[in-house]
C-alpha cells in the first residue's frame, strides 16, 4: 500500500515539473530576440508542441519568419511599419496575434491571410488611420474565427473605421474602437453591422462627443455591454433606451455638459433599459459654484430599475453625497461600489444592498465613532463588507450590529493594533480579514467571540502580515490557536518581548517555550532588577577599584592646604628636593647614610617623615603634602617595603602626583638596597625599572662613591 501511494506522488510530483519546464521562457530557436514558451499539449492541439512567443519591445523593424507551431505572438512595442501580404500564412494555428504599440500605417488585403483560426488581434496604438486605403474592405475576410479586435488609439480626428471591413467578422464579440468625431445625431453603426450578429461587447476609445440617440445602437441588437474610455465624452439623448434592449452592462467617465441635468437624462434612459451593472469611473470630479449631489439625482432616477450593481470610483466626495436628507438605495441595488473616493464620512440606508465596498477612502475617523448603516434599528441584508485601506485605527465597537446576514468582512491594510468591534451577531460570517494591520493578538473577550461563531460557521480570520507578539501577554492567544475551531491564517512568526523576529514551523513548539519564561514572570522580573543592581554595584566597585589611587590621590590633595588646580612644574620652588619613602627597617640606612650623603655633604634638603612630618595631622595628609611639597620621591626598596601599608600608599600617591600635578612627568627615583627578584615586584614598580629610574646601592667603598654621585645627579634634574 506504501509503495503505491508513494508511485502515485511520484507521478505527480513528474507531471508538476513537467509544466514548470514547459513554463520556462528561453530564447527561441528560429530568432534569438524572441523568447519561446511550451505550451502543455491539449487534445484540440494534437501531438504538435505549440508555443507562445514574445518578441515585445525588440526594436523589430519587419515581422520575423516564424515557425507553424506558434500558439500566441506578441510583436507589440517595436518598429513595424507595414504588414506584408501573406504574412502569417504558415500560421495556422495562431489563436492570438498583438500588434499594439507599433509604426504601422498601412495593412495590405492579404496582411491576415491564413489566420483562420486567429481569435485575437490587437492593433492598438499604431499610426493607422481609418481609411479604406489603410484597412481595406477584404483584409479580415480570411478571420473566420476572430472573436475580439482592438484598433483603438489609431484614427486621427475626422474618420471613422470603414464598417465594411468588419462586416466580414461573423463571429467577433467584441469590438474595440475609436470615435474621433462629434457624433451627437450621426449614424456610426451602419447596416454593416447587421451581420456581426455575436457582437456583445464594445469599447469605444478616443472620441469627442458621443451622442447615443434611439437608433445609434439599432444595428448591433445583441449588444450587451458598452465601455467608454475616459477621453470619451458622452451625450445620453432622449429616446437612446430604444436600442439598449439588451444592455447588461455600461461603464462611463465623462459626460457632456456636466450638470445634473445630463445625469438626470441619462439615469431616465437607462431606467428603461435592462441594464444590471452601472459603473462611473473617475466622472464626477469637476468642481461647481453650486455642487449637485450625484447620489441624489443617480438614486432617485434609478429607484425602479432593474440595476442591480452600482460603482462610483475615484470621484471627488464633495459632488458625491449631501451632508443631511442622503436618499436610500434604491431597492434594486445589491452591490454599491464606492472605492477611491477620498470619502471621509459615509452613512446610508442600505435597503436590499448585499456587497458594499469602501475600500480607499478616508473613513477612519468617523467609522470610529459612526456606523456605515443610517438606520441600525432595521436589520439589513448586507453580507460582504470592504473597508479596507481607510485609515483605521479603531472602529466603533456596535458597527457590525444590525446585519446578521454578513458573511464577509475585509479589514485589511489599516491601523488597527486590536479586536474591540462585536461580530457576535454575524452568525454566518466566514471570513475576517485582519491583514496588514498592527495586531498583537487577541484579548479573551475577541477568542470567545469567535468561539462561539465557529458554532455556526466555519470561520476563517487571516492576520497575515501582522505585529503578532509571541510573549506573556499573548501566551493565552497563542494556545487558542492550537484548540480553536476557527481558521486563523498568519505568518509563522511573532515578536518576542526583546524586539526580535522569532520564526517558527508549528505553533505547539513555540508555547512551551513561552510557558517555560512565563511560569514566574514577578520572580523573574526582581530576580532580574536584583541582578541588574548588582551588576552596577560590581560595575561601579571595579570602577572604584580602577582608579582607587588616583581618587584618594585627589581625595587627599583636596584636604591639603596645598592643593592647585594646575599642574606644577619644575619652575616651581619645592620646599624639599626630596621625599624618602622607607619602612622602619631600612630606618639606619636613611639616617646614617642619606641624611649624611645628601643632606651634609651635598647640602639636599630631604623630607624624612620621623623628623619633618607635622605632629597632629593625619598621616595620609602628610604623606601626600610631603610628596606634594618635594621635587622628587626616593623609594628604598627592600622585602619590607612592599609589605609595608604606608610604603606602598607612598609609592602609589608619589605616582599619581607625576600623573596629574607633574604633566606625566617622572618623580620617582628607585634605590635598591638589596637584590629583589622581578617576580616579587609589583607591576607598576617594574614598570619604572623597565624605564631604568632605578639604582642599585654597592657593598664597596669604591662604589658607594659613585652611588651617591648618580643620586646627586638624579636630584638636579
Amino acid at each position: 500500500m506504501a509503495s503505491k501511494i508513494t508511485l502515485k506522488h511520484l507521478v505527480i510530483v513528474l507531471c508538476i515539473c513537467q509544466y514548470v519546464v514547459l513554463a520556462i521562457s528561453l530564447p527561441c530557436d528560429f530568432n534569438e530576440k524572441c523568447r519561446c514558451t511550451n505550451i502543455p499539449q491539449h487534445a484540440e492541439m494534437g501531438s504538435e508542441v505549440m508555443l507562445n512567443v514574445d518578441c515585445s519591445n525588440r526594436r523589430l523593424q519587419d515581422v520575423p519568419d516564424l515557425p507553424a507551431n506558434v500558439y500566441t505572438l506578441s510583436l507589440k512595442k517595436n518598429n513595424i511599419k507595414v504588414i506584408n501580404d501573406y504574412q502569417f500564412s504558415l500560421l495556422r494555428n495562431l489563436s492570438e496575434l498583438d500588434l499594439s504599440y507599433n509604426k504601422i500605417k498601412r495593412l495590405n488585403r492579404f496582411s491576415f491571410n491564413g489566420l483562420s483560426n486567429l481569435l485575437i488581434l490587437n492593433l492598438n496604438n499604431n499610426p493607422l488611420p481609418y481609411t479604406e486605403r489603410a484597412i481595406p474592405s477584404e483584409v479580415f475576410k480570411s478571420l473566420i474565427s476572430l472573436k475580439h479586435i482592438c484598433i483603438r488609439f489609431t484614427s486621427p480626428i475626422g474618420t471613422l473605421l470603414p464598417e465594411v471591413a468588419l462586416s466580414n467578422l461573423k463571429l467577433l464579440e467584441s469590438l474595440e474602437i475609436d470615435i474621433p468625431l462629434i457624433t451627437p445625431y450621426k449614424v456610426i453603426f451602419g447596416k454593416s453591422f447587421d451581420s456581426l450578429v455575436h457582437l456583445e461587447t464594445l469599447k469605444i476609445g478616443t472620441c469627442l462627443v458621443f451622442g447615443i440617440k434611439n437608433d445609434t445602437f439599432s444595428h448591433l441588437v445583441y449588444l450587451k455591454n458598452i465601455y467608454f474610455d475616459i477621453i470619451c465624452e458622452i451625450l445620453i439623448l432622449p429616446g437612446a433606451h430604444h436600442c439598449l434592449q439588451k444592455l447588461h452592462k455600461i461603464e462611463m467617465h465623462f459626460f457632456s455638459q456636466y450638470d445634473v441635468f445630463s445625469i438626470v437624462h441619462a439615469t431616465m434612459e437607462l431606467k428603461l433599459t435592462p441594464v444590471q451593472t452601472i459603473v462611473f469611473k473617475n466622472t464626477f470630479f469637476h468642481g461647481r459654484e453650486k455642487p449637485y449631489y450625484t447620489w441624489t439625482a443617480l438614486a432617485s432616477g434609478l429607484n425602479g430599475s432593474s440595476v442591480q450593481n452600482l460603482q462610483l470610483t475615484g470621484n471627488n466626495p464633495v459632488s458625491l453625497f449631501p451632508l443631511s436628507k442622503i436618499e436610500p438605495a434604491p431597492p434594486s441595488f445589491l452591490t454599491l461600489n464606492l472605492s477611491s473616493n477620498k470619502l471621509d464620512q459615509f452613512e446610508l440606508e442600505l435597503t436590499n444592498i448585499q456587497k458594499l465596498i469602501l475600500r480607499d477612502n478616508h473613513l477612519g475617523n468617523f467609522l470610529r465613532f459612526k456606523t456605515f448603516n443610517k438606520h441600525i434599528k432595521r436589520n439589513s441584508k448586507l453580507k460582504y463588507i470592504d473597508i479596507s485601506m481607510n485609515r483605521i485605527y479603531k472602529l466603533k465597537s456596535s458597527i457590525f450590529h444590525g446585519h446578521p446576514e454578513l458573511r464577509y468582512i475585509n479589514l485589511s491594510h489599516n491601523y488597527l493594533q486590536e479586536v474591540l468591534f462585536d461580530v457576535s451577531q454575524a452568525n454566518y460570517l466566514k471570513y475576517l480579514v485582519l491583514s496588514n494591520n498592527f495586531i498583537s493578538g487577541f484579548n479573551q473577550k475577541s477568542m470567545k467571540m469567535f468561539d462561539h461563531l465557529s458554532l455556526n460557521s466555519n470561520l476563517s480570520i487571516f492576520l497575515l502580515n501582522n505585529s503578532l507578539e509571541c510573549t506573556c501577554k499573548t501566551l493565552l492567544f497563542w494556545k487558542w490557536i492550537v484548540v480553536t475551531r476557527v481558521n486563523v491564517f498568519f505568518d509563522r512568526r511573532c515578536v518576542s518581548e526583546d524586539g526580535t523576529v522569532v520564526r517558527f514551523l508549528s505553533t505547539n513548539k513555540i508555547i512551551p517555550k513561552l510557558e517555560k519564561e512565563c511560569i514566574a514572570y514577578t520572580s523573574f522580573i526582581i530576580i532580574a532588577s536584583i541582578v541588574l543592581v548588582a551588576t552596577l554595584i560590581c560595575i561601579a566597585v571595579a570602577v572604584v577599584y580602577k582608579y582607587r589611587w588616583k581618587l584618594r590621590y585627589m581625595f587627599y590633595l583636596a584636604k591639603s592646604k596645598h592643593h592647585r588646580h594646575k599642574a606644577s612644574t619644575d619652575d616651581k620652588q619645592y620646599v624639599y628636593d626630596a621625599f624618602i619613602s622607607y619602612c622602619e627597617h631600612d630606618k639606619s640606612f636613611v639616617i646614617n647614610d642619606c641624611i649624611k650623603n645628601l643632606e651634609m655633604e651635598r647640602n639636599f634638603k630631604l623630607c624624612v617623615h620621623q623628623r619633618d612630618f607635622i605632629p597632629g595631622e593625619e598621616i595620609t595628609t602628610n604623606i601626600t603634602n610631603a610628596i606634594h611639597e618635594s621635587r622628587k620621591t626616593i623609594c628604598i626598596l627592600t622585602k619590607q617595603f612592599f609589605d609595608s601599608y604606608y610604603c606602598m600608599f607612598e609609592f602609589n600617591m608619589a605616582r599619581m602626583e607625576s600623573i596629574y600635578s607633574r604633566d606625566k612627568r617622572n618623580i620617582i627615583f628607585l634605590i635598591f638596597v638589596e637584590q629583589i627578584l622581578p617576580q616579587n615586584m609589583p607591576l607598576v614598580l617594574l614598570e619604572l625599572v623597565q624605564k631604568d629610574s632605578y639604582i642599585e646601592y654597592p657593598n664597596d667603598q669604591q662604589g658607594n662613591v659613585v652611588f651617591w654621585d648618580k643620586i646627586d645627579e638624579a636630584l638636579r634634574q
